[in-house]
């Protein structure tokens, strides 16, 4: 029987239907999705650990759970120092406050001066937006908070995740090269291997940058003398790991920090540098040399994929969404009839340049393995 190929509007038919459903479960879905994606990730982070500790002989149960623990002391220290800074500007707020209150009443006055409108009617449209928008902040702040409560119940489950993806990674790798039997199964766990790689070294790097830039920018607003000035250096680099609109959205609070502290606009304008001179840095040398080119996506792709997974999972899904298109980019790269896509995700200018670097790899790895069998011939 002769099966005829089907027309392109078919093909596209069920390409967007297949896309719509897997959206659909991508939202219904979500608490259990995002706690099980982070904890492939901190498996893939771990895994080095784990497997130093089991080249020393102690049992495999054991070393997952050393790792495990050191994950939680390392983290739970980092959240303790975050507190301890947030409990200070908590305690600086009634003073703050102070501050605000006349700086209320000079932009009052300005716009009083400027466009001849009096306060009173500048009280009167503030409170009527206030009244407007009080049923939908409600509504934000009460699915804010039971997102928050839905993921903190969701997160005491990644531990548990975390641990048996561990345990069971050779039933898993056996599992991948069962079902690709036939069909090339050494390609495929070599895939599996690729983005294990790729989310170790960006994870990594990740890492890496976020104490780097705590650093820069720490040091940059105590020279300036900003206040709080290690909670506004950190905050700004943890929100860093949002491509795009993280740096933009951390830079806005020491910025507003320095306007609300100083009179002086030179101020606000020195730290708003400090800010951009740090990012430069982060951009142009920090990023290359840390997580170097991991997840070689270009920006276009990098900002729709920023955009859908903010639709679909939220802050989570800003957050992993780099590391999911590079693990998305990896596969395409190595699967055949897929590779133009994953030319398309990438900043290679040219489609034969991953071939390129795949045969000078593979040259590299041929000489290696000639010098080492000549020289156990030799011995």
């Amino acid at each position: 029987m002769i099966i005829q190929e089907q027309p392109f509007y078919f093909k596209a038919t069920v390409i967007l239907v297949l896309s719509a459903l897997i959206i659909a479960f991508m939202i219904l879905a979500q608490n259990i999705l995002i706690p099980l994606v982070l904890s492939i990730f901190f498996t893939f982070l771990l895994l080095p650990v784990s497997g130093k500790l089991e080249s020393w002989r102690i049992p495999k149960s054991l070393s997952i759970l050393i790792s495990i623990l050191l994950a939680f002391v390392f983290f739970g220290a980092l959240i303790f120092l975050f507190v301890q800074q947030i409990s200070s500007f908590i305690n600086d707020w009634p003073a703050l406050q102070k501050i605000i209150s006349v700086k209320w009443e000079s932009l009052q006055q300005f716009v009083v001066e400027t466009f001849h409108i009096s306060k009173i009617e500048q009280e009167a449209w503030l409170t009527n937006k206030i009244k407007e928008n009080a049923s939908t902040g409600g509504v934000l702040v009460f699915g804010i908070f039971s997102a928050t409560s839905s993921f903190l119940a969701s997160f005491s489950l990644i531990p548990i995740y975390v641990f048996f993806l561990t345990f069971y990674k050779e039933k898993i790798k056996e599992f991948v090269r069962l079902i690709s039997k036939g069909n090339n199964d050494d390609q495929a766990l070599n895939v599996v291997r690729k983005v294990s790689q790729v989310s170790q070294k960006y994870l990594t790097g990740i890492f890496l940058d976020v104490i780097i830039l705590s650093i820069l920018n720490t040091t940059g607003f105590l020279i300036l003398g900003l206040p709080h000035a290690i909670l506004f250096g950190v905050l700004i680099s943890m929100l860093n790991i949002i491509p795009y609109v993280g740096i933009l959205i951390g830079s806005l609070f020491p910025i507003i920090m320095a306007f609300i502290t100083f009179d002086t606009l030179g101020y606000t304008l020195a730290v708003a540098g400090v800010c951009v001179f740090v990012q430069f840095l982060d951009n142009n040398f920090i990023t290359p040399m840390v997580v170097g080119r991991s997840v070689s996506i270009n920006p276009l792709t990098a900002t729709l994929a920023l955009i859908a997974s903010a639709l679909i999972w939220g802050i989570p899904g800003m957050i992993l969404c780099m590391p999911l298109t590079g693990m998305l980019k990896v596969v395409l790269d190595n699967v055949e009839s897929m590779k133009p896509y994953g030319f398309l995700l990438g900043e290679e200018v040219h489609f034969n340049q991953p071939v390129q670097v795949r045969d000078s790899f593979l040259k590299r790895v041929t000489k290696k393995r000639k010098r080492i069998d000549k020289q156990q011939f030799s011995e």
